[in-house]
């Protein structure tokens, strides 16, 4: 029996409109961002990365994030003299950024909810999940919201989906993960125990480090949201 859902945030439950990305504002400049540099910096280099000390709070999160894309500048032909100006035109362009809810998810959550099933956001996000979630209109549809920047781990580290497992009162073999990354949402969750549904919108970037046929891993494979109602009156 499914007890509990939990979700990835972005590209799961919402995505950008508009926002202003690194590898855009460098070009912007003259320079270009080397994809293994920015890889190592921001994707693969940093999912499953335990940072405690960093999660302090709002400050020790922002200023270690600050460090890391100074790190991430340092190796690019950026000239030193315009990190300064580079990062606050990214400060700026974020200040901007708009957010929605795929069209599905408002509908999808309240159903869930009429069904007696706990709901929570587990996501690699930075401080301000919470706000981000009141952004698109789903502030009020969950029980338990967990940022990476708060849990002090990010997706597939074990921490995250404990502590979130933790402040919703139930098992991993009772819950669900619904996710759009492969690493984070499919094999982190599953190696704890949890049933992960791998969503693919059709709209969605690649997931460079899914299989070239993720339901031959014995993985449910869902191109919206909506599949996830079936999936819980079938384990009822």
């Amino acid at each position: 029996m499914v007890t509990a859902v939990l979700f990835d945030f972005y590209g799961t439950l919402a995505r950008a409109t508009q926002w202003m990305s690194i590898d855009v504002l460098l070009a912007e400049h003259g320079y270009e961002l080397p994809k293994a540099v920015h890889d190592r910096w921001w994707n693969d280099g940093i999912d499953g990365v335990e940072h405690l000390e960093h999660s302090q709070s709002r400050e020790t999160y922002q200023a270690w994030q600050r460090d890391r894309l100074l790190g991430m500048l340092a190796e690019t032909d950026v000239h030193p003299g315009e990190y300064e100006e580079i990062l606050g035109q990214l400060r700026r362009g974020n200040e901007t950024r708009v957010l929605e809810a795929y069209p599905e998810v408002p509908e999808v959550l309240e159903l869930l909810r009429r069904r007696d099933v706990a709901l929570a956001v587990c996501s690699n996000w930075d401080w301000d999940l919470a706000e981000a979630l009141t952004e698109v209109g789903l502030g009020d549809h969950f029980d338990v919201v967990v940022s990476s920047a708060w849990a002090g781990a990010r997706k597939p580290h074990p921490r995250i989906f404990e502590h979130t497992l933790g402040q919703l009162g139930i098992q991993p073999a009772g819950a669900v993960f619904v996710g759009d990354t492969w690493g984070p949402d499919v094999v982190g969750p599953q190696a704890l125990g949890m049933t992960p549904l791998y969503l693919r919108r059709r709209d969605h970037w690649a997931d460079n480090g899914a299989p070239a046929d993720p339901g031959s891993a014995g993985v449910i494979v869902a191109a919206d949201l909506a599949a996830i109602l079936d999936l819980v009156e079938e384990a009822a």
